[in-house]
């Protein structure tokens, strides 16, 4: 499943294009900046919590295999690669090129930090691709931009589009006898051909019928104009506050030495009560937003101001 925007009525989906990046910014610094995987996990919860508050956890969750397949790679290429460390836990035979395959516990240990790290990294922009509406992110574009924003609304909706259409169209095959869901892998692989090109057909379809409602509507030909003017409301001032202490507080931390963690040349993980602190600030920023979405579905006053 890949996780696009679906249109739901939740708070964090309400909120200014500008206030969901300074959110999901704030997560990404911090999950790319800090060595502690204290703050990988924080961040990852504190991302489940987020798609849990935006009622979209199901489709965050569906990249867990993508994140366990790209995080295996870099715990098992980080120590096969990697000659630093200085705890040996298996000394394996001479490699051309390569060498002396040493397998050390800090490059184990690296690996394992750098995968959580990319796992971090996808499960925040899954949360931004389910969060934000790209026409709104990309209308926050002016002037010379419009041109440019108008393409990439288009190419962002490429994929999703031909996704429902094949869905569609399969099912339609399916009603007339004509894709095959029996047999080998080739035969309905071979079944699928005619999908295809009806997928073609179509995308050329919409494509004429998308160049003649523009043309109908005069694009080009004047000012560019705008039906819904984005503002800044109550919710977007909290949201922009919390992020903005989250990313404060935790550069704070990290540069001031509250979550040490140092992978060569050993292994080493002071633990502090700042420690725990600083760890766990996303999460508890994230928990603050969930009660906010909770309240701001029942609290008129708010909703209205978002």
């Amino acid at each position: 499943m890949i996780p696009v925007y679906r249109k739901k009525d939740t708070l964090l989906q309400e909120l200014h294009p500008a206030t969901q990046l300074a959110l999901i910014c704030s997560l990404l610094i911090l999950s790319l900046v800090a060595k502690n995987p204290l703050y990988q996990v924080a961040v990852i919860a504190a991302t489940a919590i987020l798609s849990a508050s935006a009622d979209v956890a199901v489709e965050w969750w569906s990249w867990w295999k993508l994140c366990l397949v790209i995080g295996l790679a870099a715990l098992i290429i980080n120590p096969l690669v990697s000659r630093m460390g200085a705890t040996v836990i298996w000394r394996g035979p001479h490699v051309p090129v390569l060498g002396r395959l040493d397998i050390t516990l800090e490059a184990v240990a690296y690996g394992a930090g750098m995968a959580l790290r990319l796992a971090a990294v996808i499960w925040v922009f899954a949360l931004l691709s389910l969060i934000m509406d790209p026409d709104r992110a990309l209308g926050l574009l002016k002037g010379k931009g419009s041109r440019s924003a108008l393409a990439s609304a288009l190419a962002l909706r490429m994929v999703p589009t031909a996704m429902r259409d094949s869905v569609a169209i399969l099912d339609a095959q399916r009603a007339r006898g004509v894709a095959k869901d029996e047999g080998g892998k080739l035969r309905v692989l071979g079944s699928r051909f005619p999908l295809m090109k009806r997928l073609v057909s179509t995308s050329l379809d919409r494509g004429i019928g998308l160049a003649e409602s523009m043309e109908s509507r005069a694009y080009g030909s004047h000012r560019r104009t705008r039906l819904v003017e984005f503002r800044f409301g109550a919710g977007d001032v909290i949201v922009v506050l919390l992020a903005g202490a989250l990313l404060g507080a935790g550069l704070v931390g990290i540069a001031g030495g509250g979550a040490p963690f140092t992978y060569y040349p050993s292994l080493s993980a002071p633990v502090s009560m700042w420690t725990a602190v600083f760890a766990a600030l996303p999460v508890v920023i994230a928990l603050i937003i969930l009660a906010l979405s909770k309240w701001w579905k029942r609290w008129t006053w708010l909703k209205l101001r978002t």
